[in-house]
């Protein structure tokens, strides 16, 4: 019954199914945020003793400052990335409206040719 009932709701099985995930990513990343609040809480009374209390708050704020910086510099070179791939793709974009009734064209006579083209266009495209 369990299956031709999910294959009459339309997909509800299917929107069922990404609800329970959605929600266990949620549970996965507060169960991560504790875990690294604790670990902090950890580090700063096991320094401490040692170094005085404001001393290792410091130490532990440093810390996250510097892995704030660290993650802040990766985003930003990964949005450099993106957005020089999508400058690449832009300026080929004029270039496949012209191309594409010639392509066409080309396609019913000589398939492998276009797919010759097509492999010349990825290169320079993955060059860049």
């Amino acid at each position: 019954m369990g299956i031709f009932s999910s294959l009459s709701s339309g997909g509800g099985a299917v929107v069922k199914n990404a609800g329970t995930a959605a929600v266990l990513y949620v549970v996965t990343g507060l169960v991560a945020f504790l875990a690294v609040a604790f670990a902090l809480l950890a580090a700063f009374f096991a320094m401490a003793p040692s170094v005085g209390p404001v001393w290792s708050a410091l130490i532990v704020a440093g810390g996250l400052v510097l892995v704030a910086v660290l993650l802040a510099v990766i985003a930003q070179a990964q949005v450099k990335r993106a957005k020089r791939r999508a400058a690449t793709l832009a300026s080929f974009a004029p270039m496949a409206a012209i191309a594409a009734p010639v392509a066409m064209q080309a396609a019913k006579r000589a398939p492998a040719l276009l797919a010759l083209a097509l492999l010349a266009i990825g290169w320079v495209v993955a060059r860049r």
